[in-house]
């Protein structure tokens, strides 16, 4: 069983991991190709992303970048040692 579930944790991981590169990858080709000649799918998703990302006060973002570069330091040191 718990290989089971490790399993189904490391699938839903690649499901986020997947869904977050597509949603940057659109916001990179609406910025690109701009929103006219990206496509309906691609700039809705651009759309989306900007409207969510505007909404967010200016300190969470700053926080959740903190608290990343943090975890990554940390763990980039621990594998280090």
């Amino acid at each position: 069983m718990p290989d089971f579930i490790a399993h189904v944790r490391n699938a839903g991981w690649l499901v986020v991991e997947a869904g977050l590169l597509i949603v940057i990858l659109c916001v990179l080709l609406n910025i690109i190709l701009g929103p006219s000649s990206s496509g309906d799918f691609v700039a809705s998703v651009a759309t989306n992303a900007n409207t969510f990302l505007q909404g967010l006060p200016a300190g969470t973002v700053v926080a959740l970048v903190a608290v990343f570069m943090a975890y990554w330091i940390v763990t980039r040191r621990n594998l280090a040692s």
